[in-house]
Formats: structure tokens, sequence, C-alpha cells
């Protein structure tokens, strides 16, 4: 069956995924297109150019029938420094949209002419693509707000606005004691310094200041569905309908990325900036159960050389074996320069790596707590997985994952204050207090058990009848309805 325009009458939905070009939010809303495309979806991933062309990809990666991967350009040049000078690629983004619209209007994708690609049913876009309403907009389809944060913190910056009005932002460091308690969604009470570091008080003059209030603004209009990717049994069944807009749909159906892992599946090819070293694996083989320390900072965070040493020395110290993730920008520059001798001196109690396949280190029955910058993904990750954590925040919404992990969640520790001054050297012995403190004490038992108990409650939340597996249904049968009832085509 065909339609007028001669292109093939389409049964199934087409979502177009849009995410914001940074490794953490790729590899959120990619997890969501995998399981989308499992449920029966047409999908097209719409990167920037610019980060499409620094996703590592197997040399064998084949792109299937009915997934495609299309690019748009984000108006800066290629020097541009966008990792390093964020407010003005946000502002550049937000300015895309007749862009990412040409993307989709003139190119088939790797090979598939247009007349196969059926019409799109829906947007899914990240909260942070501010450009993607008036695309929606112009096809007359769905915006699907897709969180990659949090419910709380989704729901703290949702309310930005409302919070700056209130004296809340710029967030003052002595203002930490002054709890907000009037958001939506039944979420527990936040302290001003778990906000975006972004809205710190040094921070308001500064261009990523004014046009992350400006997607706060988009975001609290012109959005149809919102999903964010959270469980309920972590953060309470009212805390995904904080972040409805105007009463639209709010559904939690997170951990996105946790069925895809217990089937085997990975969801994280041309996802990742560097390559996955797996050679870890075969090493993690040989440590003892629950005896090893895994460090990771994500993909985006930066330490200082100074602090890299103290880092090191406070591992040595601690006498417990570890993996350490050292990208090679982690320094922001330069390679990381250890202290000499560090590698002898630990020996084969310590392994360093590159890159990790990261849910499969988590996943090790060797592995018993995580040093970990508190990002969304990562801490999710652990929670799946019944790792407790270090927390040690560096950005955006990375302080209140910590502060929730230490006190709502009750699985991880924290350093002391690193919320007020998130630039203060961390000392070896602090460093190593911790690591004993996770790794040796029955206080760190403790935190493995409740650990493993939010464990059982993520797996149990994505399997058939789950709470997450019964909203994303919610959300597939939404859809489905829009292609019942006749959808647009790209002409």
């Amino acid at each position: 069956m065909e339609n007028e325009n001669g292109n093939a009458s389409a049964s199934f939905p087409h979502a177009v995924c849009v995410p914001f070009p940074w490794q953490s939010h790729v590899k959120a809303l990619m997890n969501l297109a995998e399981l989308l495309f499992d449920r029966g979806f047409f999908i097209t991933f719409l990167n920037t150019e610019w980060i499409d062309e620094r996703l590592w990809r197997p040399s064998q990666d084949v792109r299937r029938h009915k997934f495609r991967f299309l690019s748009f350009p984000d108006g800066l040049p290629p020097e541009h420094g966008r990792c390093s000078q964020l407010g003005e690629l946000v502002v550049a983004l937000q300015k895309s949209g007749p862009a990412l619209e040409r993307a989709l209007r003139t190119a088939g994708g790797n090979g598939t002419s247009i007349v196969d690609v059926p019409p799109v049913t829906c947007i899914v876009t990240d909260s942070f693509m501010s450009c993607t309403h008036t695309v929606a907009k112009k096809l007359g389809v769905p915006r699907v707000l897709f969180w990659p944060f949090c419910a709380a913190s989704s729901v703290a910056f949702k309310y930005s606005c409302h919070l700056q009005s209130q004296g809340h932002i710029p967030v003052k460091a002595q203002s930490r004691g002054n709890l907000i308690t009037d958001l939506p969604g039944n979420i527990p009470p936040l302290r001003p310094t778990d906000l975006l570091r972004t809205f710190r008080e040094q921070n308001k003059f500064d261009l990523l200041f004014s046009a992350m209030l400006y997607e706060c603004q988009v975001q609290n209009k012109d959005t149809d569905y919102v999903l964010v990717n959270t469980f309920e049994e972590l953060e309470g069944k009212d805390a995904a309908a904080g972040l409805s807009v105007n009463g639209c749909p709010a559904l939690s159906i997170g951990p996105v990325f946790l069925q895809n892992f217990l089937q085997g599946k990975d969801s994280n090819s041309g996802t990742n900036m560097c390559e996955e070293d797996e050679t870890c694996l075969q090493w993690l083989d040989a440590q003892k159960h629950c005896s090893l320390l895994y460090v990771s900072f994500g993909s985006s965070s930066v330490k200082s050389q100074e602090q890299l040493e103290e880092l090191a020395v406070g591992l040595e110290n601690s006498g417990q074996p570890f993996l350490w993730v050292l990208r090679p920008c982690l320094l922001g520059g330069g390679p990381a320069i250890l202290p000499e001798g560090f590698k002898e001196r630990t020996g084969d109690r310590g392994f360093l790596v590159n890159w990790t396949p990261q849910m499969k280190v988590l996943n090790h029955v060797s592995v018993g707590g995580f040093l970990t910058h508190c990002g969304w993904n990562s801490t999710l990750e652990s929670i799946s997985m019944g790792v407790p954590i270090i927390g040690w925040p560096f950005i955006g919404d990375q302080f209140l994952d910590c502060r929730f992990a230490k006190e709502v969640w009750k699985i991880g520790i924290d350093f002391e204050d690193v919320d007020l001054n998130d630039t203060r050297l961390v000392r070896r012995d602090e460093v190593e207090n911790a690591v004993r403190r996770l790794m040796q004490t029955c206080e760190g038992e403790e935190l493995r058990k409740r650990a493993r108990d939010l464990k059982q409650a993520a797996t149990k939340s994505v399997m058939r009848g789950g709470s997450s597996f019964r909203n994303m249904n919610t959300f597939v049968e939404d859809m489905e309805n829009i292609v019942k009832s006749g959808g647009l085509y790209l002409e």
C-alpha cells in the first residue's frame, strides 16, 4: 500500500532521536533508541557532524535496516573548542533547527532511499536541544522530551527560572543550608549547591548561564511527552510527574541501558569517543571477590596534575587493588604524569587503562566499589550493578547525584565540602581514608548491601511487568496510535 507520493505506507512508528552532542548524552539516548528499535520503531539518529566524526565505531560496524544515522552541522568552525567553550556550543545549537530540518528532509541516510523512510511519528529529543521544538512544529509531530538525568535533578533544572525568582539562583556557597522544598514531584528537599554548577554565583554573567535559562524556558512549552531515565522504585512514582508540561504524560522508563545489557546486547557501539579496552576483564578474573576499587571520572572530567598525583598516592597508600581509567585528556591537555615509581610499587594490584566497557566492569564479581564523578550514567550503572560509590563530582548535575547517593539512597560516601568548592585539592590522606572506609569497614559492607537491594529493584523495573517496562509500553502504544491515525511524510 502506498500513499499519494509513492511512499510505502508504514505500519510502525518512526522516531527521530536527537541527542545533545556530549558523549554521556549520546549514550543515554542511543540506549533508548535501541529499546524503541526492539519494539518495532524505525529509528533516525541525528548527531551533530562534530560529535559524529569523533565517536568510535568498530571497523565491522554494519548499520541495520530501519536504524539509520544522519548528521547536521552545529554552526561552529571545526577548530572550535566545543567541550571547553560549552556556552558557545549551546547557543549555536539553539540556532541549528533549520540545519537539523534540512538533514531530515534531504537525506535518505546510509544508502536508504527516501521512499523507504516511513512517516515521522515523533521527535525524541534531549532536554537540552531546544532547536527541536521548531522542527517538531513544522513537521506537525509530537516533541518527546528525554531527560538523561535523574528526576530530581531534571525537576530542579526545569524550574530554574522559578528558582532564580526565589533567589536560589545564582547559587551562593553560604546558602547551602537554605533548603528548597517547593518543587513538584515529591522530590527530597534540595540544597542550592545541588543545582547545576553553571548556576553558581561566579558564573552569573557567563554565556552558558543565560543559555541554560533559555533552555529552561523552552522546556516548559512546546513539549508533548516526557520520558526520564530513572525508575519509580528509586525516586518515587511522583518524580516524573514533576516534569510534565501543561499536563502532558511524563514517565520514568529507566535505566534505559539495563534491559539491553541483561539481554547481552551492546548498546555502546557508536557512543564512545575512545575504544573500549577489554583486556582489563581478564585481569579482573584473577582478582578476589569484591576486593577491587574501580576508578573512573567519565568522559569529560578534568583533573590538575597536582590532584592526579594526590589521587595516585592515596590509591597506593590504601593498599587496595584498583582498576583506574586514565583518559588521554584527563588533564585537559598533555598526558597524565603519575608519581615516579607508581606503577612499580602498585605492581599487580593496579591496572591502568584508557577506557573500559564500564557495565561489564561494574558487573564483575571482583568489583566492590566505584570512585566516580557521579555523572548520571555512571551513578545509575553503579546502582544497577549493585556497586557502592565514593563520589567526587565535577560539573553539571553530578553534585546532586553525589549527595543523593550518600544521603537519600545511602549507597555511597564523598569528600567533605567538594560541593562548596569544587576546585579544592582533595589530599592523598582523604583518598586513602575514603577507599579504606568503603572497601575495608562494616560501613562499606552496609553500603554494598543497600546497593545490591537497589540492583534488584532496578532489574525488576525493566523486566516484563516492572514499572519502567509498563511505562515504556504506554509510550509505545501512544506512538502506535499516532501511526494508526495517520502520520506525516517528509516532503
